[in-house]
């Protein structure tokens, strides 16, 4: 495990420090089946995201049994059209019994939409941003701390075409442990990456990809692109979002490096990347497979991607901004 900052002590002592997670998933609705299926699907996979010595759990206010340090906030969204605005009023009042408190958001974009009204394709720096910065999410950011003002908060961003959770909580509650331990000091940014499901014809792949990630992290945790499917960002103390933001439109995409890019200038800033556990996702659509069935389109084998990784958690001048954009658009969720 790789990770990088500064080594001041952090002060107050860090003894019984409470560690909890509100994940930000963006969820595009094409009917309220479909959006539902998936909603309750991520809900009930949550409960793995954890091993059982880590499991908390808490009655909320209705005297219900959730997990208690984490949250969900979904994010409903898609290009605006009438129809899709009625399917979004019936999706906002989405219920499920589960183990996990949850809030959803619902907006759209394009003409006449929520945001970005001006995009014509999904404006994915926006839908993030948007949805961190949401009433509903700080809402939610309060109740997750409670009265415990000490705890540390993450943002963890994950995307709804997850297929399982694979213990990355336990992993990341670890993570914290030891590089508290360390130095006292928490991760600004922590990631354990994502693999494609073991059935998947792509799991050597992305397997692989993982792998050249963790080397590279080891020599200087931010060569390497933070993958949009699976990273957590602290909240800083005090506060309930985060202050720096997805949107760069000099860089179309890339919303992580965009949001890393900024946040590494941060007093005590650190970076993790862990072979730990991984997020398992879904195949995109727009994956293939090249070099012998070794790599995909996002492979950090690949020369290309393997420098850009290397560059993308920089701060762009406005003329190295436009010389990388059209990379930088190939590159999403690498």
């Amino acid at each position: 495990m790789a990770s990088a900052g500064s080594k001041r002590p952090r002060d107050p002592s860090t003894q019984g420090l409470k560690v909890k997670f509100l994940i930000n998933i963006p969820l595009k609705v094409d009917s309220v089946d479909q959006a539902q299926k998936r909603c309750r699907y991520l809900l009930d996979a949550l409960i793995e995201g954890f091993r059982e010595e880590d499991m908390k759990f808490m009655r909320d206010k209705n005297g219900k049994e959730v997990l208690e340090d984490i949250a969900v906030i979904f994010g409903m969204n898609g290009k605006h059209m009438p129809e899709l605005v009625e399917v979004l009023k019936t999706l906002g009042t989405f219920k499920h019994d589960c183990k996990v408190k949850y809030s959803i958001i619902t907006y759209t974009w394009g003409s006449g939409g929520t945001m970005a009204q001006g995009a014509t394709e999904p404006p994915y720096q926006d839908i993030r941003e948007h949805l961190k910065n949401h009433p509903t999410t700080t809402k939610l950011v309060d109740e997750l701390r409670g009265n415990d003002q000490r705890c540390l908060m993450y943002f963890s961003f994950v995307d709804s075409d997850t297929f399982g959770f694979n213990f990355i909580y336990s992993e990341y509650l670890q993570i914290v442990r030891e590089e508290l331990g360390k130095d006292r000091i928490p991760p600004t940014v922590m990631s354990t990456g994502y693999e494609f499901h073991r059935g998947s014809k792509f799991h050597i792949a992305s397997w692989l990809d993982r792998m050249v990630r963790t080397a590279l992290a080891e020599v200087y945790p931010l060569f390497v692109y933070y993958p949009e499917p699976n990273f957590c960002v602290l909240v800083r103390d005090k506060l309930n979002s985060i202050e720096e933001s997805f949107i760069d439109r000099r860089r179309k995409n890339m919303e992580s490096a965009v949001l890393i890019s900024q946040v590494k200038t941060r007093d005590n800033f650190k970076a993790v990347f862990s072979d730990r556990n991984p997020i398992i996702i879904i195949v995109p659509d727009r994956f293939s497979l090249y070099g012998k069935g070794l790599m995909t389109g996002q492979s950090t084998l690949d020369g290309m991607n393997l420098a850009t990784g290397a560059n993308c958690n920089q701060r762009r001048s406005p003329a190295s901004a436009v010389i990388r954009l059209k990379k930088d658009n190939q590159l999403r969720s690498m």
